[in-house]
């Protein structure tokens, strides 16, 4: 059962691939289909919780990459922009490929430190998908209300205009 999940997983992470647009454009982008999804940005706080082997125990987890290997659940503390399905004070568990490639530390290292993700949505709410997670580790809680405030304030500016 465990394999079969695994398979799914990797299968429906590599048709999400193929089929989604060049993500070299901005963060806000109109795909070529016909639907009206937008590629959002998405930038949140976190406190990584947990870092595990899939299948271990049951998880609903939100696939980021092909070929997840790893659950990592994680504490969000803030999410910008706040229109999209990851909400601030909850925890989330990201399926990922490998916790050293995420984190660039042993995961050991990485479980109870604060980290500022980028992720990207696919922007359809009936039908989300997530792809190139990345991690860059908080310092300190200065470090990390000033990313907050910085953040924020960029997101004012984008929406202002």
């Amino acid at each position: 059962m465990k394999i079969f999940l695994l398979v799914l997983i990797g299968i429906l992470c590599a048709s999400s691939r193929e089929s989604r647009p060049d993500t070299n454009q901005s963060s806000l982008t109109k795909t070529s289909d016909a639907s009206t999804s937008h590629e959002v940005s998405i930038t949140f706080i976190a406190t990584v919780k947990s870092i595990e082997l899939l299948g271990e125990r049951e998880l609903k987890v939100i696939p980021v990459g092909f070929d997840s290997r790893f659950a990592v659940t994680v504490h969000i503390e803030s999410v910008t922009p706040k229109e999209v399905p990851l909400e601030a004070e909850t925890d989330e568990n990201f399926a990922i490929h490998s916790p050293a490639q995420l984190f660039q530390v042993a995961k050991e290292e990485a479980i109870g430190k604060k980290y500022r993700f980028k992720v990207v949505w696919n922007g359809m709410p009936g039908n989300s998908k997530f792809y190139n997670l990345s991690a860059v580790r908080i310092v300190d809680e200065a470090t990390a209300e000033a990313v907050v405030t910085h953040i924020q304030r960029k997101e004012e500016q984008r929406c202002a205009k």
